[in-house]
């Protein structure tokens, strides 16, 4: 089967990991499969950048050429985002739409997609589409010739603009006075009414699949807008050769960490306090109270994806960027419990990664996390912002180290009964077949008739 996927990028956190993940495992069980990305981070020659410049205006080569050389240079902070002034500039229409809080869908070449006579995708699997480099309205005509299944990673595809509304009901009703526009995606101005209006049009002349990985979103999707033919949860999964137990003496001894202490594991690669999606605040909190209480015993919080603080107190230690998915593993190995905040989440990776290496995991029990946990099984819930909750089931762990290793090895098999990778993706190329046959009768039908 021939697969193409469309997400932001192909390396990232988020949505990236999971589509790249996706990508590859594809391969592996003998799919011709191809990525389609705003930006390309990788060096895989069937993840392909998209042409921003293609059926735009006459001067488009030129910015094209200064963008090429302004890529082929060493990198530097700021390149993609001269990248991306460069592609405006081709087509002043998204400078525009931009000033205007109108998202960004000026993308030309994205009706053109299936028009390679070389390489013809049977299916079409979307991922994230906000990131201003697809057509969002090309779902529709492409949905009516081949199956389009749209893996929802939030809940941007219900909304005027932001990727979860949280507290916020003015989806339900057309947006419009939105309460925050810097919410992730931001936009300038209060363009929300006219992007629902616009999303609505789309959805009703498209005909699309929709597949959540929680049933906490999925819930979201059938009060919606967004009214598609054929919708399933689909669990996203871990790659389990990469995420998998192993011994916490040997994992420390690799990662130069403390023999005999308690290490509390979070990952923080994108905890800023001002991200309002996430929740480092609470696991401050939590950290501080457990420090106090049990400051004389030799515990360790470490912080996984970012760099030292300066007067970090004796207790923290911080890896700063981590690549290499092996090494993640190590940390969650090394560890005696993984700890997440989060306003709202759909289903992050970090908890399945954890527990597929038997850690058992606290965080809070918001949006699709309660499907990840089962509490006091693998892990606990608490209620968000309760910073007191999860420095109690902390430090009940610390104080009961057989309790953790209990947990943690359930947290395993549950992660190997229900969050594989290769599940996840069996269940997709199941779909798809269902899909593709469904269209093919339908065409079959009308030549017919």
């Amino acid at each position: 089967m021939r697969i193409l996927l469309l997400n932001t990028y192909d390396r990232a956190g988020g949505a990236a990991r999971v589509a790249f993940d996706l990508f590859r495992t594809y391969q592996s069980l003998g799919h011709d499969v191809r990525m389609l990305v705003r930006h390309k981070r990788t060096s895989d020659d069937d993840v392909i950048e998209i042409d921003p410049y293609a059926y735009t205006t006459t001067w488009a080569p030129l910015c094209a050429m200064l963008e090429k050389q302004i890529m082929q240079l060493p990198r530097f902070r700021g390149r993609y985002r001269l990248a991306d002034w460069l592609r405006r500039c081709a087509m002043p229409q998204r400078w525009f739409d931009h000033m205007r809080g109108i998202e960004d869908f000026n993308y030309p070449y994205s009706y053109h997609i299936l028009q390679n006579p070389e390489w013809t995708p049977d299916v079409i699997h979307v991922h994230n589409m906000h990131g201003d480099f697809f057509d969002v309205r090309a779902l529709a005509p492409l949905s009516q010739r081949i199956p389009v299944v749209w893996t929802l990673h939030d809940a941007w595809a219900l909304t005027g603009h932001c990727a979860h509304p949280i507290n916020c009901e003015r989806w339900r009703i057309g947006c419009g006075k939105c309460p925050d526009l810097h919410r992730p995606p931001s936009i300038q101005r209060d363009g929300t009414a006219q992007n629902w209006k616009r999303k609505q049009k789309v959805y009703a002349s498209s005909r699309l699949a929709i597949a959540t990985p929680s049933q906490w979103l999925m819930k979201y999707v059938h009060q919606s807008i967004l009214r598609a033919q054929h919708m399933r949860v689909i669990p996203l999964g871990v790659d389990q050769t990469v995420y998998k137990p192993g011994d916490r003496m040997h994992a420390r001894t690799l990662l130069g960490l403390p023999y005999n202490a308690f290490i509390c594991v979070f990952v923080a690669y994108s905890a800023k306090t001002t991200n309002p999606y996430k929740d480092i605040t609470t696991i401050n909190r939590a950290v501080q109270q457990v420090i106090t209480q049990l400051d004389s015993r030799n515990m360790l919080f470490l912080c996984v994806g970012q760099s030292k603080h300066q007067n970090t107190h004796q207790h923290f230690a911080f890896t700063g960027y981590v690549a290499d998915p092996k090494r993640v593993a190590l940390y969650y190995q090394a560890a005696d419990v993984m700890i997440h905040a989060a306003n709202v989440d759909n289903f992050p990776c970090v908890i399945l990664e954890a527990l597929a290496c038997g850690t058992p995991v606290i965080a809070t029990a918001v949006g699709g996390i309660p499907e990840q946990i089962d509490d006091g099984v693998n892990g606990y819930l608490v209620p968000r912002s309760d910073a007191e909750a999860m420095a109690d089931h902390i430090l009940d762990l610390a104080r009961h180290p057989a309790r953790a290793r209990q947990m943690g090895q359930l947290a395993a098999e549950s992660a190997k009964k229900s969050f594989g990778l290769n599940r996840q993706a069996a269940l997709y190329i199941e779909w798809f077949q269902e899909l593709r046959e469904m269209y093919q009768l339908g065409d079959l039908c009308d030549q017919r008739s």
